[in-house]
């Protein structure tokens, strides 16, 4: 059986000053955003211990107080063995 399902999300990002390291340099981020992910995917039963599953997703901004952009796009998929 079919198990389709569609999810989204509102995420922000509060005050602060994160950062993140790459390689020896800090590398600032962006703060004070809002932004917006949607994802679509199924999961379905192929017999009693196998599973299956697959989504995709899109992530975009909806404010731009940190002053950039933050688009992406992801997917999964994957069996799935339970004992």
């Amino acid at each position: 059986m079919w198990q389709p399902y569609v999810r989204a999300n509102v995420w922000a990002d509060f005050d602060g000053n994160p950062t993140t390291m790459f390689g020896v340099d800090r590398v600032p981020l962006i703060s004070h955003a809002q932004y917006m992910d949607v994802d679509a995917g199924f999961s379905t039963k192929i017999d009693a211990h196998f599973s299956a599953y697959a989504d995709a997703g899109y992530q975009f901004a909806i404010s731009n107080d940190g002053g950039g952009k933050r688009n992406g796009v992801k997917g999964t998929a994957g069996l799935r063995y339970q004992w």
